[in-house]
């Protein structure tokens, strides 16, 4: 069982938190001010803003009322599941599930439950030259459509260095196997418009989806970018798995005016093996979003979690950040 260990920072680091309409959001910030997170707890501990080397790198909520609405679900935490499942349908143990469709152009349900979700702040500590804070969530299995209880815990890691680290960890607290997946949705920002962008990819496969944006079960070749090269007028909205299975990490670069932003997630058994990218309709950022699973994988179980009974699921990623002079 997680030990939780008192708030402690020392003088390097300030954590202090402020009125943000219904909400708190909390505010993680060094002593130059140059590196700073702030996140809202109570709503999915989303991430509403990311300074690296004095420069914002992630296209966020600057209000209450857009962190309600939730356009576009910008830094939401997503599971049980990420992405989308088929008509919202699955079975599990024998017996048929379904969540509520929540995407009606795909008739699909997406994300899962957790962006809104009220999280708690169980730590917050510092080392030398790193922040870190911890939330956790307590599920009791209340939802018709996933009656399986679980606690996730989310880790912030703030550096000195110009790095932004997440690591999650998933625990099965019920008594029956439950299924499983886990993904993030930060949209990142390096120029005024994500045109005038550079991306760089390792060679990817394409997953190949029907109308309602499910896989196909084809795969397909994805060299687009593995030179750097500017986005442009290109429109993504695909989800992408590394070719080269044997690496243990997948990274992406974007590059623009204010900076070289490496964003990397860990790969390998029951980590996070698929990447979504996305380019909004408003053109500001691109969204890269690690994907512990398939897109619909409650069904088609590819990079399904299966946790049994007081096991857990854990992985990581984030984002280094070098500006310009």
């Amino acid at each position: 069982m997680l030990l939780f260990r008192p708030i402690n920072l020392n003088d390097m680091y300030e954590y202090r938190t402020e009125p943000f309409g219904e909400f708190e959001k909390h505010i993680l910030t060094d002593s130059s001010g140059k590196h700073q997170i702030t996140f809202v707890p109570d709503y999915g501990a989303c991430i509403l803003s990311m300074q690296l080397h004095g420069v914002q790198v992630l296209d966020g909520y600057t209000t209450p009322i857009e962190l309600d609405l939730n356009r576009w679900g910008k830094s939401g935490l997503l599971f049980p599941f990420p992405n989308r499942l088929a008509n919202g349908l699955y079975e599990w143990g024998g017996i048929a599930y379904r969540f509520p469709l929540n995407d009606p152009t795909t008739g699909t349900a997406l994300h899962g439950f957790g962006m809104d979700k009220a999280f708690k702040v169980v730590t917050a500590q510092t080392e030398e030259k790193t922040a870190r804070i911890a939330c956790r969530y307590e599920y009791d299995g209340k939802f018709d459509s996933y009656p399986f209880p679980f606690a996730i815990q989310v880790d912030y890691e703030l550096s000195d260095e110009g790095s932004f680290q997440m690591s999650y960890t998933c625990w099965n607290t019920g008594e029956a196997p439950l299924p499983w997946g886990f993904g993030w949705h930060p949209y990142f920002c390096v120029s005024e418009r994500v045109e005038d962008s550079r991306l760089q990819t390792p060679p990817l496969d394409m997953i190949g989806v029907d109308e309602q944006m499910i896989p196909t079960g084809k795969r397909y070749a994805y060299t687009e970018f593995i030179q750097p090269k500017l986005i442009s007028a290109t429109v993504l909205d695909n989800c992408f798995a590394p070719t080269q299975k044997e690496a243990d990490n997948l990274q992406i670069q974007l590059e623009g005016e204010r900076g070289k932003l490496t964003y990397w997630q860990e790969t390998g058994p029951g980590k996070l093996n698929y990447v979504q990218l996305f380019t909004p309709p408003d053109r500001k950022s691109i969204a890269i979003e690690p994907m512990s699973c398939n897109v619909d994988a409650f069904n088609n179980q590819d990079g399904l979690i299966k946790l049994q009974p007081g096991d857990q699921a854990s992985g990581r990623f984030g984002v280094r950040f070098q500006a310009r002079d």
